[in-house]
C-alpha cells in the first residue's frame, strides 16, 4: 500500500531538512518496523545530484545461483517506478560471480528502500546487488573493483541495506552493537571480519564493501535503535537492532545530527601568550568562533593545564609554569560551554597544593565539574575518570601510573569515559607505555579513552578489546606556534539503544592557525 510509505516520507520531510553536504553513501535497515529510519536517512541525502544509486543487500533467502545477484528489470513500488541502470548491471555481470536473478521480487533488503528512492530520487537509475550470506572475502574482493568502477563513473549514492544484531535480548544486542560501533568508528573494513553474522549484523559483505568503497571516509552513525523501541516487552527474548550511517567527504556539523552530544578537547589554558591573544578582540572572536563552530555549543570537557590565580605573578619560578588569571579563565570556560575539566596533568600543581585547592573550589563554584588524578565523577550521561602518568611538582616524574591507580573507578550503570594524561612531549603517536596505561583503564571499566599532554594529535582511532581509544588529542588552546602542535575535538553522541558513537573533528592549531 502507498499510504504507510507516503506518511513516513511526509513525516521525515516535516521533521528534517536534507543535508547540504555531499553524501556518497548511507546505511539503512530493511526491517519495515524501522521504516522511519529508512526514510529519515535517505531524506537527509536527497539534496545530492546523483546519476546512479547502487543498492547492496543480503540475499536473505539464498535464492541466488552465484555469490552475487542483480537484475535488469525495473521495479514498480507503491510510490512509483524505479528504473534499473541496465548498462551498469550488464557491466557487473561480466564477472562470473555475478548473475541475473528473479529473486528481487521477494527480496525485502531491496524492496524496503525502493519506495523512498521513488519519492526522492525518482529519475535516478539504480543498480541492485544482493550479496550471498555465504559469500567469502575472496569473492568480495573480486566484486569490489567492479563496484568501484560503477561508483566512480558517475555521481553515485551507495545504499547499504543492513539490519544489525539479530535474535538476541536487548541487553545482549546492546553489547554486540557496542562492538560494532567501535569497528565503525575506526572505519576498519578488516575488523568487520571479526564480527558475527547475524549476531552483529546480517551482512558482513555489505559492511565490508561499504567501508572499502569509502576508504578515507569514516561513517557518521545517525541512530542505533532496537526493535523494542517500536513496542514489545523489555525482556523480549529475540530482537533486531539498527545502525544507520552516513558517508561524506565533508564534515557534517554535530548540530545537524540526532542525539545528545558532548565534546572533549586536549591541552587548554588561558595564561601566558594565550591571555595576550585573548586581549585582542579580533583574535578572541576568531578563537571563540573556531571552537564553537566545531562543538555547536555542546558541553565541552577539557584538559585544563595550569592554575587559576587571583593575579598571575609578574616573575614566575619557572618559565614553563602556567598561571591563569581567574576571572579571564572562568569567563572563557563559560564562553566555550566547558562543563567539566580534568586537573589530572603536570601543570595543575604548578603553584602548590593550596593554589590547586583554591582553583578546584573556584571551578566548582562556577558550576564546572572537576575530576582529579585517579578520581571518577558522575555526570548526566556518563562517568568521567582521569589519571596522569606525568607530574612536574614537586619534581618532574614520569611513568607514575600502575594497574592499581584506577581502583577508585567504580562500576556504574552509565558508561565510563577516561581522560588520560600521558606520553612524551611532541609525540604524535602512542607507545607501548600509553597502550599499557589504556589497558589498565579499560580493565577498570573505561569504554572511551581519550588522552592529552603531547601537544600533537594521534593519527587515528585504535580499538581495544572493550574500548575505543584516541590516545592524543593535541592542543585545543595552547601557546605554541608550530603547526604540528595542533589538535581537535572528540565528539560523542548518545544513541537510543543506550550506546554511544564518537568521531574526531580536527581543528589544526587554534592558537596560531596556518594562514
Amino acid at each position: 500500500e502507498a499510504k504507510p510509505f507516503r506518511e513516513v516520507c511526509e513525516a521525515a520531510e516535516s521533521k528534517l531538512k536534507p543535508l547540504p553536504q555531499r553524501i556518497s553513501g548511507v546505511t539503512v535497515p530493511h526491517h519495515l518496523l524501522a521504516v522511519d529510519l529508512i526514510a529519515e536517512t535517505l531524506f537527509l541525502a536527497s539534496a545530492g545530484k546523483y546519476e546512479r544509486i547502487v543498492i547492496l543487500s543480503p540475499d536473505h533467502f539464498k535464492r541466488g545461483t552465484t555469490p552475487f545477484s542483480t537484475t535488469t528489470r525495473d521495479f514498480l513500488t507503491p510510490l512509483g517506478r524505479v528504473r534499473v541502470d541496465a548498462a551498469a548491471v550488464k557491466a557487473l555481470m561480466q564477472e562470473p560471480l555475478v548473475s541475473e536473478s528473479s529473486l528481487f521480487s521477494r527480496e525485502h533488503g531491496v524492496q524496503a528502500v525502493l519506495p523512498m528512492l521513488a519519492r526522492w530520487f525518482g529519475e535516478v537509475l539504480v543498480v541492485p546487488v544482493t550479496l550471498g550470506v555465504r559469500s567469502t572475502k575472496a569473492e568480495w574482493e573480486k566484486l569490489l573493483p567492479l563496484l568501484k568502477r560503477c561508483v566512480q563513473e558517475k555521481p553515485t549514492l551507495v545504499v547499504q541495506s543492513t539490519d544489525f544484531s539479530h535474535y538476541l535480548t536487548q541487553s545482549e544486542a546492546r553489547r554486540r552493537d557496542e562492538e560494532t560501533l567501535r569497528v565503525l568508528a575506526v572505519g576498519d573494513a578488516e575488523a568487520v571480519l571479526s564480527l558475527d553474522q547475524p549476531g552483529h549484523l546480517d551482512s558482513k559483505a555489505a559492511q565490508w564493501l561499504m567501508l572499502r568503497l569509502h576508504e578515507g571516509v569514516k561513517p557518521v552513525v545517525l541512530h542505533n535503535r532496537n526493535a523494542i523501541h517500536y513496542g514489545g516487552r523489555p525482556d523480549e527474548p529475540e530482537t533486531t537492532s539498527y545502525i544507520t550511517q552516513l558517508f561524506s567527504p565533508e564534515v557534517i556539523p554535530g548540530r545537524l545530527l540526532p542525539g545528545k552530544r558532548v565534546c572533549f578537547g586536549g591541552d587548554t589554558q588561558f595564561g601566558r601568550e594565550v591571555a595576550v591573544k585573548l586581549a585582542r578582540p579580533s583574535e578572541a572572536a576568531r578563537i571563540e568562533k573556531t571552537i564553537l563552530d566545531a562543538t555547536g555549543g555542546a558541553p565541552l570537557m577539557v584538559n585544563l593545564e595550569g592554575v587559576l590565580l587571583p593575579e598571575v605573578p609578574a616573575k614566575l619560578r619557572h618559565p614553563f609554569q602556567i598561571g591563569m588569571r581567574r576571572d579571564l579563565a572562568l569567563e572563557w570556560l563559560k564562553r566555550l560551554n566547558v562543563t567539566a575539566v580534568s586537573l589530572a596533568n603536570n601543570h595543575s600543581h604548578d603553584f602548590g597544593a593550596a593554589a590547586f585547592a583554591a582553583m578546584k573550589r573556584d571551578l566548582e563554584a562556577a558550576g564546572i565539574a572537576v575530576v582529579e588524578d585517579g578520581a571518577m565523577i558522575e555526570l548526566d550521561d556518563f562517568c568521567l575518570g582521569a589519571a596522569t602518568d606525568v607530574e612536574n611538582s614537586p619534581a618532574p616524574a614520569r611513568d607514575l601510573l600502575r594497574a592499581g591507580s584506577f581502583e577508585l573507578w567504580k562500576p556504574s550503570s552509565k558508561p565510563l569515559f577516561a581522560f588520560l594524561h600521558c606520553g612524551a612531549e611532541y609525540a604524535a603517536a602512542p607507545t607501548i607505555r600509553e597502550r599499557l596505561v589504556a589497558s589498565w583503564a579499560e580493565k577498570a571499566g573505561a569504554e572511551l579513552i581519550v588522552g592529552a599532554h603531547t601537544h600533537r594529535p594521534s593519527p587515528d582511532w585504535e580499538r581495544g578489546r572493550g574500548s575505543l581509544r584516541w590516545f592524543l588529542m593535541g592542543n585545543l588552546l595552547f601557546d605554541q606556534n608550530d603547526p604540528r602542535n595542533s589538535g581537535g575535538l572528540i565528539e560523542v553522541r548518545f544513541l537510543d539503544q543506550g550506546t554511544w558513537t564518537a568521531r574526531w573533528l580536527p581543528l589544526g592549531n587554534v592558537f596560531a592557525p596556518v594562514r
